[in-house]
């Protein structure tokens, strides 16, 4: 335990030193922002633009407020999975190839050590900048379009947490075999085959970890479930898989010293 902790803290500094707990936070409360201020302010961007009429533009309806963080949701499962993938890509592949990994492997450190190191520093960049995107998502919908109903909204945000969580894991397994670019394109093609799977048969992969996506964002617009107890499940253990597998790989494989 005390080695993860050191390891933990060593994690976290690099990243300030890097800038990462900077930009990445920043990025994620741009994308929760920008959807609240766009939709509210669609008819004047329109109508400024020329090419429809002021009349015209001001019939456009804005959407509620719950629409809107459904919107926002929806961002985060693009660009914010992007971001998430990207950010975590050289998570392990960075040190396995620049030698650093070895260095400190042979400290007396265990790879199940240095793996659950490297993933709570990544989940906590994730959690931090998720949940200020989200407040902040949150705010500028409630005060540009009315109210959100307090536990149908942190319900919609924990749940797609999970999911976020689990990109987060994916990414960590595939930099442990693979470099940064690979294991980025890796994750991204599982996690979309994941979401294309559930949503072109929903009720055969109804214990899909996609469908918390799907159904988060449905809580907002008035048409998910809160049923998600096989979904949950799987994503935990997919995740306890992950961080189980990236630590096996990581004892058994041969470190690179070069890359």
């Amino acid at each position: 335990m005390r080695n993860t902790l050191l390891l933990y803290g060593k994690e976290m500094m690099e990243m300030s030193r890097s800038y990462k707990l900077l930009w990445v936070p920043v990025v994620f409360i741009l994308l929760g922002v920008m959807q609240p201020v766009v939709m509210y302010y669609l008819p004047e961007l329109l109508a400024a633009s020329g090419d429809v009429s002021a009349e015209l533009a001001s019939t456009i309806a804005v959407p509620s407020a719950s629409e809107v963080m459904a919107q926002v949701l929806n961002q985060y499962n693009t660009m914010g999975i992007l971001l998430v993938v990207v950010a975590g890509m050289n998570i392990v592949a960075g040190e396995r190839y620049s030698g650093t990994a070895a260095l400190i492997l042979v400290r007396k450190v265990t790879s199940t050590q240095f793996i659950v190191a490297k993933w709570l520093g990544h989940i906590t960049l994730i959690v931090i900048s998720y949940a200020l995107s989200y407040l902040a998502a949150w705010y500028y919908s409630s005060v540009m379009l009315g109210s959100l109903a307090w536990g149908m909204t942190l319900q919609a945000g924990a749940i797609f947490l999970c999911w976020i969580l689990l990109a987060a894991s994916i990414v960590l397994l595939f930099s442990t075999v693979l470099k940064g670019g690979a294991a980025a394109l890796a994750s991204i093609l599982l996690l979309v085959v994941l979401s294309m799977s559930y949503s072109l048969l929903p009720s055969w992969f109804s214990w899909s970890p996609a469908r918390l996506a799907a159904d988060a964002m449905g809580l907002l617009s008035g048409t998910g479930s809160t049923n998600l107890i096989g979904p949950l499940l799987v994503t935990v253990l997919t995740i306890l898989f992950c961080v189980a597998g990236a630590s096996y790989i990581m004892r058994n494989q041969a470190i690179q010293d070069q890359p």
